[in-house]
Formats: structure tokens, sequence, C-alpha cells
């Protein structure tokens, strides 16, 4: 991903978040179909909206 080197680039503390993949970049990535809505469920608690 790009967020190692996004964080460099800040000069910030950083945390790089995201569903996990298998096979990300491949011809055949897969992911849970709930995931998505996991991480946005996450997200929500989270920043508090």
């Amino acid at each position: 991903t790009v967020g190692p080197l996004i964080a460099t680039k800040l000069g910030v503390s950083t945390i790089d978040v995201g569903n996990a993949q298998l096979g990300m970049h491949s011809a055949r990535e897969m992911a849970g179909s709930l995931d998505h809505g996991m991480m946005i469920k996450v997200f929500t608690e989270l920043f508090g909206e």
C-alpha cells in the first residue's frame, strides 16, 4: 500500500488501516463480503459519527 510512503512524507504518526484481502493486486483478489460494512461500523465508532 502507499501508507508507509505517505507516512514518511507527512512527518506525523500515522496508522495504515484497511480491510484484509487475499492476493492483493493479483488477477483474483478476494475479500469478505461483510468486511466493508464491518469496517464502516468500526470507523463510525472510532470517529463518533
